[in-house]
């Protein structure tokens, strides 16, 4: 017997139509996602969204109107927290990048992405992760300045940073762990804040980098 795959709601924010027509038709191949609505500015996609909430909303960043991208991202992950926000740009300043990151995006793909990494950023992100484009991560990585001292960090720190490294979503690592969601994204944050940087991408880098972390899934530590 077959199982039913859930539909993935999408909503699309971009000012070019040409580039919409062609993005609509690319995700009507992905068999289990729905666009909803097209909008060419922030503020209409904001007025739809508090009346028809969408699984994931693809945004462009240089839009027409009061808001940028940016603007635009912050307000949807604060008022709608179950909304995922894919940022599809042609942007590829670190600082614009760092901006959609820090303003909740999560993830970063250029507008020359493949429906094979349209696919895997939707699945990747309705599971919680945080995804980007091969050029946008090198840019992101080759630019990490060092950090002034190694972060000191908790054991449940240290824990919580292992199953981030494995790809576990918050609410996984927090079954693992017997914590609640919460105290997962608590630990989370001040991770991100230790280590001075904008997402778990990053974050899981740096760690590899001061040897906090193994690179290889043969190499896990066992826990006390």
């Amino acid at each position: 017997m077959s199982q039913q795959t859930e539909r993935i709601s999408i909503v699309l924010v971009e000012d070019h139509s040409i580039f919409v027509e062609g993005l609509q038709s690319v995700l009507r191949k992905i068999e289990n996602v729905e666009v909803l609505a097209t909008f060419s500015t922030g503020e209409e996609a904001l007025e739809y969204l508090q009346e028809q909430p969408a699984d994931i909303v693809l945004l462009d960043i240089s839009l027409p109107g009061n808001l940028s991208g940016v603007e635009i991202c912050r307000l949807i992950r604060r008022s709608h927290k179950t909304t995922k926000v894919i940022a599809l740009s042609n942007h590829t300043e670190r600082e614009i990048v760092g901006d959609m990151l820090n303003n909740g995006a999560n993830g970063y793909l250029l507008k020359n992405a493949s429906l094979p990494d349209l696919q895997n950023a939707i699945n990747q992100v309705m599971m919680g992760q945080c995804v980007m484009s091969e050029d946008i991560r090198n840019i992101i990585f080759a630019a990490n300045a060092p950090l002034k001292s190694m972060p000191r960090l908790t054991s449940r720190e240290k824990e919580v940073l292992y199953w981030i490294s494995e790809g576990l979503t918050t609410s996984a690592i927090a079954a693992k762990l017997f914590i609640s969601v919460q105290t997962v994204e608590s630990h989370r944050y001040n991770l991100l804040q230790k280590f001075e940087v904008p997402n778990a991408v990053v974050l899981v880098k740096k760690a590899m980098e001061l040897g906090l972390i193994r690179s290889d899934s043969n190499t896990r530590t066992s826990r006390r």
